[in-house]
C-alpha cells in the first residue's frame, strides 16, 4: 500500500499518536526524578507524493525525542553548586571553631583569668599556702585548658583529613561513571540517529555530583563525549578514560594531607587550585581559619610562658632560692622546622622565638637557591630574609635561626618552619610545690632604724638575677651594698667585701670613673662607725662633713688635674630630684634597680641586702599579677587577654561571613534550579494537557483507519458482485 493512500496516512498518524503518548507517559514517570530532563516528540510531515495534479501528502513522520534542554542554565546550576557547597564545608569546620574559641566555659579566657586571680591572691598574701597552692590550681588549669584547645584543633585536622580522603574517593567513582556513560552514549548513537536523552541526563547528574566535590569545567567532543577538567586545567575524563585523584601527606608536614592528580605518567599536587565543591571548602578552612587559629593559641602560649618565666626568674621562692622558669620554656621546645623529605643535603635547621612581642601567626618556608637561604613569609607570600650563613637573627618577625646538625644543603633544599603550632600543647606547669613560687623580691633595700632624715630607698626592679651578684646557694647578695650619707648632698656607695664599687661622680659623658669603698674595707664596720657618730653627738656629725668636704675637694682637684685616685668618698645628691643608687652613674647595674628619695641628713645609712627568709614579701607576685594587663603581643600593643579576643572576634567575623554568603549561594543555586526546572522540568498540569490532546488524536487517526477499513470493505464487495 503507497504512503499516499488513506490507509497509510492514518497509520502514520496513529504510530505518531502513540509515540507522543508514550512520552508524556515517560515524562510524568520521571516527574520527580532528579536531573531529568522533559522530552518531547518531533514530528514532521512525510515528503509528498508528486502526481499530474500536484503533491498529494504521505501522513506523518516522528522525527526525534528530543530533550528540552538550556546548556547555560545547566552550566549556570553546576557553578551555584560548586560554590554552594565550598561555601557550606567551610562554614561547618568554622563554626566549630567559632563555638569552642567563644564559649564562655571552655574557651581560654576564662582560664586565663582564674590564673591572674590566683596570682593576686598570692600577691594579697604571700605568705598564705592556700593561696599558693590555688595558684598552682589555677596554672594546672590554665595549662589544661591549653592542650585541650589544641586537641580540638587537631581533631579538627583529623576530621578534615577523613573528609579528604572519602570526597576523593567518591570524585574517583563518579568520574569512572562519567567515563562509563560516554561510552554508552557513543553505542547508543552507533545504533540510532537519535540522541539517547535519558544517557544524556544521567551525565549532566554525574557532573552535577562531582561539582558538589569539586570546581569542575566541562567541554564536549563533536561525537558527544564531555570532558571534564578539575584543578588547575587537570583532565579527569577524556571520551571514555578516567584518570583518579589520590591523597598523600604533605612532603614536610605529615598531619596535612594533599590532594593528588594521578595522571597519565604524572603526579600533580593540586589542593592549592581547589577553589569550589567540598575539597575546596575544607582546603580554604585548613589554610585561612585552622592553621592560623591554631598558631594564634600557640602564639598566646608563647607570650604567657616567655614573660611568666621572665618575671618568675626575678623573684625569690620561700626557700631563699631565685625563681626558675614557671611554665615550659616554650620559645626554645615549641618552634620545629619540618625538612622536605626531598632535600639531597644533610642540614638541619634549629628555630627559637627570641622576641614574642614581634611572633606572627605564619609559618614559613626556607629554601635555598643559587647558594643562599631565602625565608618566606607563608600567609603574605612575603620573603622577609635572604641570607647564605647561619645564625640568623630574623627581629621583624622574632625567630632565630640556626645550624642545628649537618654540613651539606643541595639545591633546593627546603624547610618549613612552624614557630608556634606546637606551643599551646607543650604549654605546662614546671613547679610542683607551692614553696617554689617565687612571689619576693630577691633584694630587700632598707633603712637605718637611727636615720635623722625622711628619705626613702626603694627596690623599683630586678632586672636580672642570672650575674654573678645573685648566689643563690648561700641566698646571698654578692656583694651587699650600704648608702652612707656623708652630708645632705654627698653619699658613698660601700660593700661588705671591701671591692670598689664602680662609678662616676657627676652624669656628664666625660666624667671619669672612680672607685667607692669603705676606709675600713667592711661596710659593717662603717655601720658600727657611723652609728658612734650618732652616739657621740651631732658635733662629730658636723666633723666628718668637714673633713668629707675637705677630702672631696682634693679629689676634685686630683680629677680636673688627670689624676684618678683610687678612692673616693661621695657621690653628689640632690634632695629635690632624688637618685638611682644602682644602677650607678658608672653603669654597674648587678641586675637592680634602686632609687632614693627625699631629704637624708649625714650619717643616714640604707642596706641593700639578700631578701632572706621574706616570706611576706609580695614585690614579684604584684609585678607577675601585672603581666595580666601589659601589652606583650602583636608588636607589643596587645595583652593575652586582648590577642585572645582579638582571635575570638576574628573566627566570630569570619563564621559570620561565611553563614552570610552561604545563604546568599543557597538562595541563587535555588534560583538557578527553578530556572533550569522551569525551562528541562516536568510540568504535570502540561503533560496532562498533552495526554488529552494526543489522546484525541490518536482516536482521531483510530477513526480514520475505521473508515478506511469500511471504504476497503465497500470497494472488496463490489468486486465480489
Amino acid at each position: 500500500m503507497s504512503g499516499g493512500d488513506l490507509l497509510g496516512i492514518s497509520t502514520s498518524g496513529l504510530v505518531a499518536s502513540q509515540r507522543a503518548l508514550s512520552t508524556v507517559g515517560h515524562n510524568i514517570a520521571n516527574a520527580s526524578t532528579p536531573g531529568y530532563s522533559r522530552q518531547r516528540v518531533d514530528l514532521e510531515a512525510r515528503p509528498p507524493q508528486i502526481a499530474s495534479n500536484g503533491a498529494i501528502g504521505t501522513g506523518v513522520a516522528v522525527e526525534n525525542v528530543s530533550r528540552v534542554y538550556n546548556e547555560f542554565l545547566v552550566s549556570q546550576v553546576r557553578d551555584t553548586t560548586s560554590l554552594s557547597h565550598y561555601l557550606d564545608k567551610s562554614y561547618e569546620y568554622t563554626s566549630q571553631v567559632d563555638n569552642m574559641l567563644a564559649d564562655p566555659q571552655g574557651g581560654l579566657a576564662p582560664a586565663l583569668s582564674n590564673y591572674f586571680d590566683a596570682v593576686n591572691g598570692v600577691a594579697n598574701n604571700p605568705s598564705a599556702i592556700a593561696a599558693r597552692e590555688v595558684m598552682l590550681g589555677a596554672s594546672r588549669n590554665l595549662s589544661d585548658r591549653f592542650a585541650y584547645l589544641n586537641n580540638r584543633f587537631e581533631s579538627m585536622r583529623e576530621a578534615g583529613n577523613t573528609d579528604i580522603r572519602a570526597i576523593v574517593e567518591e570524585v574517583n567513582h563518579t568520574a569512572h561513571a562519567i567515563a562509563e556513560v560516554n561510552k554508552a552514549i557513543i553505542r547508543a548513537k552507533e545504533f540510532s540517529n537519535s540522541s539517547p536523552n535519558d544517557l544524556l541526563d544521567r551525565r549532566d547528574t554525574l557532573v552535577k555530583d562531582l561539582s558538589e566535590k569539586i570546581n569542575v569545567r566541562v567541554t564536549l567532543q563533536d561525537d558527544g563525549r564531555m570532558n571534564v577538567f578539575v584543578g588547575n586545567g587537570q583532565t579527569l575524563v577524556v571520551g571514555d578514560d578516567a584518570s583518579a585523584l589520590d591523597v598523600m601527606p604533605n612532603d614536610q608536614d605529615p598531619t596535612r594531607l594533599e590532594v593528588l592528580f594521578v595522571g597519565h605518567g604524572s603526579n600533580l599536587v593540586i589542593t592549592q587550585f581547589l577553589s569550589g565543591g567540598a575539597l575546596g571548602g575544607i582546603a580554604k578552612f585548613r589554610n585561612e581559619v585552622l592553621d592560623p587559629a591554631q598558631n594564634e593559641l600557640g602564639r598566646i602560649a608563647v607570650g604567657v610562658a616567655k614573660t611568666v618565666n621572665e618575671q618568675h626568674r626575678l623573684g625569690m621562692d620561700l626557700n631563699n632560692n631565685l625563681g626558675g622558669n614557671y611554665f615550659t620554656e616554650l620559645n626554645k621546645v615549641a618552634p620545629q622546622v619540618l625538612p622536605s623529605i626531598h632535600n639531597q643535603g644533610d642540614t638541619q635547621v634549629g628555630l627559637e622565638i627570641t622576641d614574642a612581642g614581634k611572633l606572627t601567626v605564619s609559618n614559613y618556608q626556607l629554601l635555598f637557591q643559587k647558594g643562599e637561604y631565602e625565608l618566606l613569609r607563608l600567609d603574605d607570600s612575603k620573603v622577609v630574609a635572604k641570607f647564605k650563613d647561619f645564625p640568623q637573627d630574623i627581629e621583624t618577625d622574632g625567630i632565630r635561626l640556626h645550624l642545628a646538625s649537618g654540613s651539606t644543603i643541595k639545591e633546593n633544599d627546603r624547610f618549613l618552619l612552624q614557630p608556634t603550632r606546637r606551643a599551646a600543647d607543650l604549654f605546662k606547669l614546671e613547679i610542683g610545690a607551692n614553696n617554689k613560687i617565687a612571689a619576693a623580691s630577691p633584694v630587700r633595700a632598707e633603712a637605718d632604724i637611727d636615720n635623722l632624715g625622711d628619705a626613702k630607698i626603694e627596690v623599683t626592679n630586678i632586672t636580672d638575677t642570672a650575674n654573678s651578684a645573685f648566689t643563690t646557694s648561700t641566698g646571698e647578695l654578692s656583694p651587699p651594698y650600704v648608702v652612707r650619707f656623708v652630708d645632705d648632698s654627698h653619699f658613698e656607695l660601700l660593700d661588705n667585701t671591701g671591692k670598689p664599687v664602680k662609678v662616676k661622680l657627676d652624669a656628664k659623658a666625660d666624667a671619669p670613673e672612680i672607685s667607692l669603698h669603705d676606709r675600713g674595707n667592711n661596710a659593717a664596720a662603717t655601720a658600727e662607725s657611723t652609728h658612734a657618730d650618732k652616739e657621740n653627738g651631732r658635733d662629730s656629725v658636723r666633723a666628718n662633713q668637714e673633713k668629707s668636704a675637705e677630702k672631696h675637694g682634693r679629689d676634685e682637684n686630683n680629677r680636673k688635674a688627670g689624676d684618678i685616685p683610687a678612692v673616693a668618698e661621695a657621690i653628689a645628691y640632690d634632695p629635690q630630684k632624688g637618685v638611682q643608687v644602682l644602677p650607678t652613674p658608672g653603669g654597674i647595674s648587678q641586675g637592680m634597680s634602686i632609687r632614693i628619695d627625699g631629704t637624708p641628713k649625714a650619717g643616714d645609712i640604707f642596706r641593700i641586702e639578700y631578701n632572706n627568709d621574706a616570706t611576706s614579701d609580695n614585690k614579684n607576685a604584684l609585678a607577675l599579677a601585672q603581666l595580666q594587663t601589659k601589652a606583650v603581643l602583636m608588636g607589643n600593643k596587645s595583652d593575652y587577654a586582648q590577642t585572645y579576643g582579638e582571635l575570638v572576634s576574628r573566627i566570630g567575623s569570619k563564621t559570620h561571613e561565611l553563614e552570610v554568603n552561604k545563604q546568599a549561594q543557597k538562595l541563587l543555586l535555588n534560583q538557578a534550579e527553578e530556572e533550569q526546572q522551569n525551562a528541562s522540568g516536568v510540568n504535570l498540569d502540561e503533560e496532562a494537557a498533552d495526554m488529552i490532546r494526543f489522546q484525541n488524536q490518536y482516536k482521531a487517526n483510530a477513526q480514520v483507519v475505521a473508515t478506511t477499513n469500511n471504504v476497503f470493505d465497500v470497494l472488496m464487495g463490489a468486486f465480489r458482485r
